[in-house]
């Protein structure tokens, strides 16, 4: 039996699970050797195309690793740098290649004349099955989830089941031997993941919701009758996970599910195991209506440090009927001051540069925001117009967009350069003001009194004082805002934050970082010298 090599590439994350887990996955089969790279890493709002020189080194690897297969990982805003890849990949390499991932399975027909072939669905029983056919010599053309690019002959083969049972999956891989990292001009083989502060771990599959602009409303009536969309590990192989793959700079654990765990005898038994087995504190993320008393009573017994809950709109009409997701700001208000009695920190979820929103809605949103209690943490996205989704759908009837707002080119642009909210002087106008305002208030960079006053007064002061809002929200955001002048700089970041520990008087706090980015500095050293 000869042994082949099998590429895996994941595009612009570091932290892909499904790579993560197809690598250990392909490890266990006899004769088969899987490599992967790891293809630049998203930055919000500094995301850059690939360079000439990080092309060259992945070809080199292409060159060198002279696999069989190479597997993309394709979401929707990279379409263009897989299309390059592929181009690359085909003019260095015989290899055969296949995308896979959220955008060949929501949209196969634009993604199979790209490549040789696409997984649709869940993409772990087929590689396996295409990696053995392979090895073995065996046709591969009627694989289920796969489709064929046979010189423009297509083979559609049916979907698979979704795995249920979570547990027959390996855990995620860190610091493989196999891995390589391409970004800012180099290639490493140290994983970078190795020495953050947070361990990534995925405890479940698929979203009970359904919202407007989520991938999930494409993905839930696709796998119907396809079994179980939602599903979840057990927190037996969660817990070993976590101890196999902690490392001496970690001191978090991040839960990457679109919601944590609901089920009552679940949570129970995570309640009893984690704080005493692991112990460290964790963040999870919730829909606010799936969120109760009882709930954080376990989650915070268990070690629960942040939650992160999606407001995603100022009204409730927004919110309900043009995001399609439940919840009401009443609702969301009364939640965030019960959890805040817990000591949890509440991180939110909110998107602008939404055209159904008016001048109106966003002063409502403003209302709720000084509701909130404070201090407030936010993720501000700009809403992306993801194809065939159906807000975008709905936006581009409704004459919000055009055609081209909605194209994949468009996208990678602006997921790269516009992912989080900066404040911005244009359109010069009130709605994009109110924009600029809400991002000064949830960073903390105005009071809740000088809002209430230029917002909602009617007075010449009042009028001056959101013209003096408005300007502020663009200097800091140049200077302090995703992509600005501090983001761009770590340093910055470092010696800021350390004088606001000064001024607070949290000296012990601002020495415990210290250390700890000093043993961070001193780990990174060595591992990427072993």
């Amino acid at each position: 039996m000869n042994e082949i090599n099998i590429l895996l590439v994941a595009l612009y994350r570091n932290v892909n699970i499904p790579i993560r887990i197809m690598h250990p996955l392909l490890e266990t089969i006899d004769g088969v050797k899987p490599h992967s790279i790891f293809f630049k890493h998203f930055e919000a709002n500094l995301g850059k195309a690939p360079t000439d020189i990080e092309e060259e080194l992945f070809i080199k690897k292409i060159i060198e690793l002279n696999p069989r297969l190479i597997g993309i990982s394709v979401l929707s805003p990279y379409v263009p740098i897989a299309r390059r890849l592929t181009k690359l990949i085909r003019e260095n390499s015989s290899a055969l290649v296949v995308w896979g991932g959220i955008h060949p399975t929501i949209s196969p027909e634009s993604c199979i004349h790209e490549a040789d072939m696409i997984c649709v669905g869940e993409g772990e029983g087929a590689i396996v099955d295409i990696a053995t056919h392979l090895r073995d010599g065996k046709d591969y053309s009627h694989i289920n989830n796969l489709w064929i690019n046979n010189r423009g002959d297509i083979i559609r083969n049916p979907m698979r089941p979704l795995i249920q049972n979570l547990d027959s999956l390996p855990p995620l891989s860190y610091g493989n031997d196999s891995f390589y990292f391409i970004n800012s001009n180099k290639i490493i083989k140290k994983d970078p993941l190795l020495w953050g502060s947070y361990l990534w771990i995925q405890t479940s599959r698929g979203c009970p919701f359904v919202c407007s602009y989520c991938v999930n409303s494409l993905l839930r009536p696709l796998f119907k009758d396809l079994g179980n969309y939602t599903r979840r590990r057990s927190v037996d192989s969660i817990i070993k996970e976590i101890r196999n793959n902690l490392s001496g700079t970690m001191d978090y654990v991040y839960f990457l599910d679109e919601t944590f765990g609901n089920d009552e005898s679940w949570l129970d038994e995570f309640e009893s195991r984690y704080k005493k087995e692991i112990g460290l504190p964790f963040t999870a993320e919730y829909h606010p209506k799936m969120v109760n008393i009882k709930m954080l009573n376990k989650l915070v017994n268990s070690g629960l440090h942040t939650i992160k809950i999606g407001i995603q709109a100022g009204t409730d009409h927004i919110r309900n009927h043009i995001f399609h997701r439940a919840g009401k700001n009443k609702d969301i208000i009364l939640l965030a001051k019960n959890i805040i009695n817990y000591g949890v920190t509440i991180r939110y979820d909110l998107i602008l540069d939404n055209p159904y929103d008016t001048e109106a809605s966003l002063k409502n949103c403003i209302r709720v925001l000084l509701q909130l209690p404070k201090p407030l943490s936010f993720n501000l996205y700009s809403l992306q117009y993801f194809p065939d989704y159906p807000l975008t759908k709905k936006a581009l009837e409704d004459g919000f967009i055009k055609i081209e707002d909605a194209n994949i080119e468009r996208l990678m642009e602006t997921n790269l350069k516009n992912w989080s909210i900066s404040p911005r002087l244009l359109p010069y106008n009130k709605k994009q003001a109110l924009q600029n305002i809400i991002w000064l208030v949830v960073w903390g960079h105005v009071s809740n009194k000088i809002v209430r006053f230029g917002v909602f007064g009617n007075s010449w002061l009042s009028k001056l004082c959101f013209i003096y809002m408005n300007f502020k929200a663009i200097i800091f955001g140049k200077i302090l805002g995703i992509g600005g002048i501090v983001y761009k700089n770590s340093w910055m970041r470092f010696l800021i934050n350390g004088f606001k520990h000064i001024l607070k008087g949290n000296i012990k706090i601002l020495f415990l970082k210290i250390k700890k980015h000093i043993f961070i500095y001193t780990y990174k050293r060595k591992i990427m010298h072993e």
